[in-house]
């Protein structure tokens, strides 16, 4: 395993960037939105969140049965936790670990999940190449992404020309508005979401669907701080 205990994944825009010392501006750490690598990352069933405690590390598997235990298998990797000053930090990562979302001092780290077992969730380790390892489900806490899109702050459309806030959740529906605001989510219906006005953006904006998803990949932008 390789020693990562003074690095910290720095956000910047909405991509995430490599592993940078700790003691970096603090400034490149604002930003805390979500990328969407559009046509590399597929949307996967939720994302998941590794229980932030120094006592208990999440250890990566490689799964080739779905019955099989965690226990009955070797960990292939490991993150591990420490105290720090005033939150858990990172004391150890392995070298390609780039996570969906990270901010420590508000309790942020999350990966996405590609697959959905009874013992075992596919999770996404590297938001830039779409690796994946396999986590034992009770090392994590699972959201679907329709709980996950309902909890977040706003979200944003990447490209409104072809993801339009239509007035039914249908592709035949009337257009209300083309709009790259934030948005409130209010409702989710099979590949739709329903947004409104965000307290983060225009208070005129427009109350819709939009689609969150094509059945393959994530078609919006999520925040999850104000």
């Amino acid at each position: 395993m390789t020693l990562r205990s003074n690095l910290l994944l720095a956000l910047v825009g909405p991509v995430l960037l490599a592993l940078v010392p700790y003691e970096t501006d603090p400034a490149l750490h604002a930003e805390h939105r979500a990328p969407v690598p559009q046509g590399v990352l597929p949307v996967g069933v939720g994302i998941v969140s590794p229980h932030l405690t120094p006592e208990q590390p999440l250890y990566f598997y490689s799964v080739r049965d779905y019955d099989t235990m965690p226990y009955q298998l070797t960990p292939v990797d490991s993150l591990t936790f420490k105290r720090g000053d005033y939150h858990i930090d990172i004391a150890t990562a392995p070298p390609w670990f780039v996570p969906e979302s990270f901010k420590l001092d508000y309790d942020l780290l999350t990966m996405r999940a590609k697959t959905l077992t009874r013992q075992w969730i596919e999770v996404v380790v590297n938001q830039q190449t779409g690796e994946t390892r396999w986590v034992s489900r009770q090392a994590v806490d699972f959201q679907p992404w329709p709980d996950f899109l309902l909890n977040v702050i706003a979200v944003e459309v990447p490209n409104p020309e072809i993801n339009p806030v239509r007035a039914r959740p249908f592709e035949a529906a009337s257009v209300v508005a083309k709009t790259t605001g934030l948005l409130q989510p209010l409702a989710v219906q099979g590949e739709w979401l329903q947004v409104g006005p965000s307290m983060l953006g225009d208070e005129a904006a427009p109350k819709g669907w939009i689609r969150w998803t094509d059945g393959e990949r994530l078609l919006l932008v999520y925040s999850l701080l104000s």
